[in-house]
């Protein structure tokens, strides 16, 4: 069974990905059937040996192929509930990309943060969240002795982002807003003004706001906050976005990192960090989190699932501090939003190490989209769109240098199907946003082979 390619259409390897995924979930490649090796598949096809051997190695690591050490490559045994199911989705989701296939009518949303579906393991999750249907509680979660999630969560924190946890400092809840909204309430008490990035994350600022905190705006620069203006301010809590700012896409270096720490421990303040965007660094590799570099007890980490797993899962989590000063036993009745079942679910989907390959795939995934975006900017005239180069994250800060407003620049955008948001949206105040429009274009959820398409209509609709 020899695949035909396209040798003008997509990357010839995701063809063959596709050919043979959907051929074993099809039932015309049987389990224990073997593949073609790599070197007669390259010559067959004339292809590339590397080619073929990213395609088998992208099957092998979602569990279609299984590799039989000195033997060769097997179709992998798979439920066959579970091959419908996916074969079913994987079906709806080329349905979705027929009916958008006209030009013309097709419509691109980078105004919010979408992921990417077409990726997304759904026979591992089924498998994951049926394994917690049969092995269901009855009873409030608070009875249950242990919390799977949080087992699970501990060794995955320490060893990609260096945060050092207890399970008792773990507090887990539907969304990062929800336990933002749990934190302003709990902190209150003690605490009465907080500073946040201008640029920054709105629905934070209004937050505190309407739990009735003074807002501070520090202006977010190439490298982040500066710690010079800091110094010079006092606050009870810094809102950070320190490994990826949103929506600026900037880091803060580490020597500034200590300097902020520096200034929380001085001040008796608490910094919640926002480890947002953080699984994905499309260049160097990601900074450890702030909060493994504190040795006071000063930082409130806060993660999510949002955008490395699927954004309708709600659920995000708070490491509190070991010595956290603030009593929050009282508040238990608001803690631990998310149901029991979604808990075990995504354990069981972390412990059988589905988590970690779905990681894996989306970083290339990203990391592709990424690279297609900046040499699709960089075609651009220079002196029309200037963007930033923070290698992370699904987004892109751009600036437009043009005569025409900020109004002007996303309406226009829309007229040819593509929709951004207005950067002075995330400005503190809109007298403090730049004269020259900046917008936020946000790639995740685009299909790769029309993002080269998508950046043309934007010099388009900008061009004067």
């Amino acid at each position: 069974m020899i695949p035909i390619l396209n040798r003008s259409g997509r990357p010839l390897y995701e063809q063959l990905y596709e050919f043979f995924r959907d051929a074993i979930l099809e039932g015309r490649i049987q389990h224990g059937d073997r593949l073609p090796s790599y070197r007669i598949l390259s010559r067959e096809l004339q292809v590339g040996r590397n080619t073929v051997v990213r395609a088998y190695e992208q099957l092998t690591l979602e569990g279609y192929l299984v590799n039989e050490n000195r033997k060769g490559l097997y179709a992998a045994k798979l439920d066959v509930r579970e091959r419908h199911s996916e074969l079913a989705f994987r079906q709806s989701r080329r349905g979705v990309a027929k009916r958008t296939a006209n030009p013309s009518a097709e419509r691109f949303n980078s105004s919010v943060h979408m992921v990417d579906e077409s990726n997304f393991p759904v026979a591992q999750w089924r498998k994951c969240s049926n394994w917690a249907l049969d092995n269901i509680s009855f009873q409030y979660q608070e009875h249950e002795r242990e919390d799977p999630l949080k087992t699970q969560l501990i060794p995955y924190l320490f060893h990609h982002r260096g945060v050092q946890v207890k399970p008792e400092q773990i507090i887990i809840g539907s969304g990062a807003s929800v336990l933002v909204f749990w934190l302003a309430v709990i902190l209150r008490k003690t605490c009465s003004d907080i500073m946040v990035e201008d640029p920054g994350y709105p629905r934070i600022q209004q937050v505190f706001s309407e739990c009735g905190y003074i807002i501070k705006a520090l202006r977010v620069k190439k490298d982040g906050v500066d710690p010079d203006k800091l110094a010079g301010q006092t606050a009870d809590l810094l809102y950070l976005t320190p490994s990826h700012q949103f929506p600026t896409g900037v880091s803060i270096p580490v020597q500034a990192r200590l300097r902020i720490l520096h200034w929380a421990r001085e001040n008796n303040a608490y910094i919640i960090e926002d480890d947002f965007d953080c699984e994905f660094r499309h260049k160097a590799k990601l900074m450890p989190a702030l909060q493994g570099l504190d040795r006071d007890d000063r930082v409130i980490y806060l993660g999510s699932f949002s955008n490395s797993l699927m954004p309708s899962l709600r659920v995000a989590y708070l490491v509190l501090p070991q010595k956290f000063s603030v009593d929050y036993q009282s508040y238990a009745y608001l803690m631990d939003t998310v149901p029991y079942v979604i808990r075990k679910t995504l354990a069981c989907f972390m412990e059988e190490g589905f988590w970690e390959r779905h990681l894996k795939r989306m970083r290339k995934v990203y990391k592709s989209k990424y690279d297609r975006c900046v040499r699709a900017l960089e075609e651009m005239p220079a002196e029309l769109i200037h963007f930033n180069r923070a290698p992370s994250g699904l987004n892109i800060w751009l600036r437009i240098n043009t005569v025409l407003s900020e109004t002007e620049v996303v309406e226009r955008a829309a007229a040819q199907g593509v929709h951004v948001t207005a950067g002075s949206y995330y400005y503190r105040s809109r007298s403090n946003s730049k004269r020259r429009p900046e917008v936020l274009f946000e790639f995740g959820s685009l299909p790769e082979d029309q993002i080269e398409g998508v950046v043309r209509k934007l010099g388009l609709a900008w061009s004067v």
